[in-house]
């Protein structure tokens, strides 16, 4: 049974009442705990701070849901924790997600922010000024008052005049017309751990405002290694974090590593092979059209499958062989309904295949995640960047199914 510790009755302005917290945490770090933002504290006038006041609402909502749901323990055997797939292979590994440190401070950091909203307001912007971030447009903004009024840079003019390649740019124009039903309608599902939605059905100006990034669509060398429907057909947002709305450097004098956001991957892609130095984490938001349709593969650094083939001070580079015998088994299928938590430890190396055959209008859906990673503060393993793995055969070009992989390591620091 989930034990909570009361803090009191603190009634928010979006209605939800703050205080109740996992036992395991310290309401002594949580009262009145103290906020340095990372850079300036953003300032607004009367006319802007009624919509900067919605966003913020939104933002509240959607941060404790998440703390909530990675604290549920009703049907995971766990204490004060959801259940995490951690490893595919070998039939599917499984951890209490709450077991790792990492996933207790980001707790925290959550929960000091949402039982102190007004100080740790101080550290929020819509940050409508960063030039790199953009709004999806079309349905999702004339929902939102909120994207109305702080103008960004849309999808449509990212993909006109930012794209050079043909085809990722035709992949983008499809991903940005179709981008609203991608992230609302009867599909879009939170998984039974959540005390209430979350999605852009529930939270329209957060999902609308929250500033994307198409981060694969621009030309660079590191997607030589990608998919041309990848890059087109895939963004992120980050709501709490050092690239989102609410940008906290300390609390309490301690580091925050806490990055909190949402994903989307329009189907009939794959994600490409890849690994990073940071811990990261899925919910899954989407009801499958048909079985098997979301599935994932994830290796751990230290799995037998895994060969060192090359290695200095800073990295290791390993090969496995996905076209060995039997490989479909080092997948496993996941949806809102089953599996729905992805916990990747540092340098695991993991996959997204999503099928599209299934669906009546593939080009109008993709799968919609809960995103995070919990130690984004140690930048000794350079957190910002995601490895695209590449093809041993033929190195440089995208690693594809049934053949062996070949990824870059980090030798990460502790």
């Amino acid at each position: 049974m989930k034990c909570k510790i009361l803090l009191g009755s603190l009634l928010l302005s979006n209605g939800l009442v703050a205080g109740e917290i996992p036992d395991f945490l310290d309401k002594n770090d949580i009262n009145n705990a103290q906020f340095q933002c990372l850079g300036e504290s953003p300032t607004y006038n009367a006319k802007d701070q009624k919509y900067i006041d919605i966003l913020w609402d939104e933002t509240l909502t959607y941060l404790r849901a998440y703390a909530e749901a990675l604290t549920n323990d009703q049907n995971s055997g766990c204490l004060n924790s959801d259940t995490a797939m951690v490893d595919s292979t070998e039939g599917g590994q499984h951890m209490c997600v709450m077991d790792r440190r990492d996933m207790k401070l980001m707790v925290k950091n959550i929960y000091q922010v949402i039982n102190n909203p007004d100080e740790a307001k101080k550290c929020f912007g819509a940050r409508e000024d960063v030039s790199w971030i953009y709004n999806p447009g079309g349905e999702l903004t004339e929902n939102s008052p909120v994207a109305q009024h702080f103008k960004r840079t849309t999808f449509e003019q990212f993909f006109d005049n930012k794209v050079t390649d043909k085809q990722v740019k035709k992949h983008g124009e499809s991903f940005t017309k179709n981008f609203y039903k991608m992230v609302t309608g009867d599909e879009v599902k939170m998984p039974a751990v959540f005390p209430y939605d979350i999605s852009a059905n529930s939270l329209p100006n957060l999902w609308a405002s929250a500033g994307w990034f198409p981060m694969y669509a621009e030309e660079g060398k590191r997607n030589d290694k990608n998919f041309d429907n990848i890059r087109g057909g895939y963004a992120y947002a980050e709501i709490f974090g050092h690239w989102g709305l609410l940008r906290i450097d300390e609390i309490n004098g301690e580091k925050v590593g806490a990055e909190v956001g949402m994903t989307v991957q329009s189907v009939d892609t794959l994600y490409p092979f890849h690994n990073h130095a940071i811990s990261e984490m899925y919910y899954n938001m989407r009801v499958p059209a048909c079985t098997n349709q979301f599935k994932t593969i994830a290796v751990r650094e230290d799995s037998p499958l895994v060969k060192t083939v090359k290695e200095d001070e800073t990295v290791r580079r390993v090969q496995f062989d996905e076209g060995q015998h039997n490989s479909q088994t080092l997948w496993l299928s996941g949806s809102a309904e089953q599996d729905s938590l992805m916990y990747f430890h540092q340098n695991t190396i993991h996959a997204f295949d999503i099928d599209g055959s299934c669906e009546a209008k593939p080009e109008e859906r993709a799968i919609v995640s809960v995103w995070a990673r919990s130690n984004a503060n140690d930048k000794r393993n350079d957190y910002g960047t995601t490895l695209l793995c590449e093809s041993a055969a033929n190195p440089g070009t995208p690693a594809k199914r049934g053949e062996v992989i070949q990824c870059d390591l980090t030798k990460v620091k502790w």
